[in-house]
C-alpha cells in the first residue's frame, strides 16, 4: 500500500483531534477521510492503534477513541477512576469493576455474544444479581475464592466484604444518587460514570439501557479477549465453584 504525505497528515489530524475528549462530532471532512480513504484507515488501524494500544471507530456522524484494555497512558488511572465515581479506596473500585462485569453479563449471556439478549435491566435486578454472587463467594472455601480471584483479577474477598456491609437502599433518601452508604446509591454512582462516558443510559434511576457506543465496543473489540468472554459467561449464571475450577484449568491450558 502506497501512502503519501497527505494520507499521513490526515491520519494524524484525526488522531490529534480525538485526543482531548475521545470524540469528534459532526466533522464531515474527517469522517469522510476515515471511512473512504483506505490509506488513512490503514495508518490509523495498523500503526497508530497498535502502537498506542487504543481503538478508533466511527458511529453515525461521530468519531471515537477508546483506550485498549491494558492502556495505562490514555486510560484512567485508579486515582482518576475513584474520583470520577466518588469512591474512597481501591476496594470500592474493585467492587465497581465487579458491578460493571455483572451488568454486561446480563446483556450478553447467550451463545451469540455479539447480540444483546435484552433491551433493559432493572437496577434492582442488578443489585439482586450482585447480592446473589456475593453470597456464593462468602459461602465458598478460601481456596476456591483465591482461585477465582486469580481468574477474574479482582479482589473478591474485599468486594464481598464491602457489598455485604451495605444495606440495599436508604428509604429516607428522596434521590438515591445522592446517597453513599447503600447498594443502590453505589450502583448509581458507577452508572453515572458510564453515562458520562456515553456508554449507558439510566432511565428514572431504575432501568439501565446500553448505548450504541458500548454495544459497538463489545461487538468489535471486547469479545476478542478470551478472558473477558469467559468472565461474562461466568457471571451470567450462579457461580458454581466446582464447575468453574474445571473451567479455569481449561482456560489456563489454552493460554
Amino acid at each position: 500500500m502506497d501512502w503519501n504525505q497527505e494520507d499521513v497528515r490526515l491520519a494524524f489530524r484525526i488522531f490529534l483531534q480525538l485526543l482531548p475528549t475521545g470524540r469528534v462530532q459532526d466533522d464531515q471532512e474527517l469522517l469522510y477521510h476515515y471511512e473512504q480513504n483506505p490509506n488513512v484507515r490503514f495508518i490509523l488501524e495498523e500503526i497508530i492503534e497498535k502502537e498506542a494500544d487504543l481503538k478508533i471507530f466511527a458511529m453515525g456522524t461521530n468519531l471515537y477513541l477508546t483506550p485498549g484494555i491494558n492502556n495505562d497512558f490514555f486510560g484512567y488511572t485508579n486515582e482518576e477512576l475513584r474520583a470520577a465515581m466518588k469512591l474512597e479506596n481501591n476496594s470500592e473500585l474493585y467492587l465497581a469493576y465487579f458491578a460493571m462485569l455483572c451488568l454486561l453479563a446480563q446483556f450478553y449471556n447467550s451463545d451469540d455474544q455479539a447480540l444483546t439478549s435484552r433491551q433493559f435491566l432493572p437496577l434492582e435486578e442488578l443489585e439482586a444479581i450482585m447480592t446473589g454472587h456475593i453470597a456464593e463467594i462468602e459461602t465458598a472455601s478460601e481456596e476456591q475464592v483465591t482461585a477465582l480471584e486469580e481468574t477474574m483479577q479482582v479482589n473478591l474477598s474485599s468486594v464481598a466484604r464491602i457489598w455485604s456491609e451495605l444495606p440495599a437502599f436508604n428509604e429516607t433518601l428522596k434521590y438515591q444518587r445522592r446517597g453513599r452508604n447503600n447498594r443502590i446509591s453505589f450502583l448509581l454512582r458507577v452508572l453515572s460514570f458510564l453515562e458520562n462516558e456515553g456508554l449507558v443510559q439510566v432511565l428514572g434511576d431504575s432501568e439501565i439501557r446500553l448505548l450504541p457506543k458500548l454495544e459497538h465496543l463489545v461487538i468489535k473489540y471486547y469479545f476478542h479477549s478470551q478472558r473477558k468472554d469467559q468472565l461474562l459467561q461466568l457471571l451470567a449464571q450462579p457461580l458454581d465453584f466446582g464447575r468453574e475450577e474445571q473451567g479455569r484449568e481449561d482456560f489456563h491450558a489454552q493460554n
